[in-house]
């Protein structure tokens, strides 16, 4: 199969916000010729988000995953990704029958690379049967079974997308976790030089503290946090936590940090506490960094969160910029990076490096899941 050609993607995402499925269609060669087309968020009902969310875990074993409620919760998953793509390709007139192949994400429940495993829920046989489409997916496992730390996986999407810019960039997604690439394009290092690592926890420990006091999904705009003061102690508390010591590559389950010792805050308070907590743990990730970066650009559901991106514009002494200004949907980037790596690898092409997941070689990732015609 030649490089050159340039392949039709479907990317879905559906992070550890556990809030909706972002979808995009993505044109590329798996390298970069890169063209982003539409892209749409279709939401999780309440009822389903928390459902989902119950079954968030630290540890989790492959008896669990076979249990029934665990099954018929991945077969409602899959259902859901499924009608929401048949209406993406409805609203957005796109013939599905021009689409090569659908990079399914999956919805992480637990990540724990140190004990082996980064599971995702989402049957992609079943989907690529309903859509008559090549699926790939399992896109962390192999790099989990050589070392890697499964995550993040975007990076290479990002060293494409960015090419043109021939600057120091630091590509940061503030999602469920906060994620960050370094990517020196002024010198012109390759992709085995690109630096990625989880920053700490964002949009998935604000929006569960704002669901627990008073049962709505985020703090818009920071509205909430704008009017409270940080608890100092707790702020520490977080912070001493060990791994914002650990070197990179390294990464974060969903649950690994809690708003257990948060509530006896009030509702200000807490969403004051969490948000320095994650422009601080930014902060002080960037100490990793090799050097300074040129340019800062944000991605991610966090980046709607006015009080977050001014703070971390006060906090962070570099050229920040949304990724809109550079006219990518920040909404979608992931999604869009999920079409990216399914077509690399239909062309077997790297998907993960020893600087973006502490794998010990670079390495293809994902498994491929062609339709059984009836």
């Amino acid at each position: 199969m030649s490089n050159s050609r340039n392949f039709i993607a479907l990317g879905l995402m559906s992070g550890t916000s556990a809030d909706g499925i972002d979808i995009a269609l993505i044109e590329t060669n798996g390298k970069d010729k890169i063209i982003l087309k539409s892209s749409h968020n279709y939401p999780f009902s309440k009822e389903f988000s928390k459902k989902i969310k119950k079954n968030f875990a630290k540890n989790i074993n492959k008896g669990n995953l076979k249990k029934r409620k665990i099954k018929e919760l991945e077969k409602e998953f899959t259902n859901l990704n499924y009608a929401a793509i048949r209406k993406f390709f409805r609203e957005k007139k796109i013939n599905q029958n021009k689409v090569d192949v659908v990079g399914f994400h999956g919805q992480t429940i637990s990540h724990n690379p140190e004990k082996g495993y980064s599971y995702q829920l989402g049957d992609s046989q079943r989907l690529a049967d309903l859509l008559k489409i090549k699926v790939v997916s399992n896109f962390r496992d192999n790099d989990v079974k050589n070392g890697g730390e499964g995550a993040p996986l975007t990076p290479i999407f990002h060293y494409y997308l960015t090419k043109k810019i021939k600057k120091k960039i630091c590509f940061l997604n503030l999602g469920g976790i906060s994620n960050i690439n370094w990517i020196d394009h002024a010198k012109q290092k390759g992709i085995n030089n690109i630096l990625a690592y989880d920053v700490g926890p964002c949009c998935s420990l604000l929006d569960d503290w704002v669901n627990f006091k008073i049962n709505k999904k985020y703090d818009n705009f920071g509205t909430y946090a704008k009017k409270g003061v940080p608890n100092r102690k707790i702020l520490q508390t977080y912070l001493k936590n060990d791994f914002f010591f650990k070197k990179p590559p390294k990464s974060l389950d969903r649950s690994y940090f809690s708003i257990a010792i948060l509530k006896h805050l009030t509702l200000y308070d807490g969403s004051a506490t969490l948000s320095k907590f994650i422009i601080e743990s930014l902060k002080n990730s960037l100490i990793f960094l090799p050097s300074k970066p040129d340019l800062l650009i944000i991605s991610g559901g966090g980046r709607k969160n006015s009080y977050l991106i001014n703070q971390i514009n006060k906090y962070i002494k570099t050229n920040i910029k949304l990724s809109e200004e550079f006219n990518w949907d920040g909404d979608s980037i992931e999604a869009y990076a999920f079409g990216f790596l399914s077509v690399r690898r239909l062309l077997n092409l790297f998907i993960s490096f020893p600087k973006t997941t502490k794998a010990k070689k670079p390495l293809i990732g994902g498994k491929i899941f062609n339709f059984i015609p009836n």
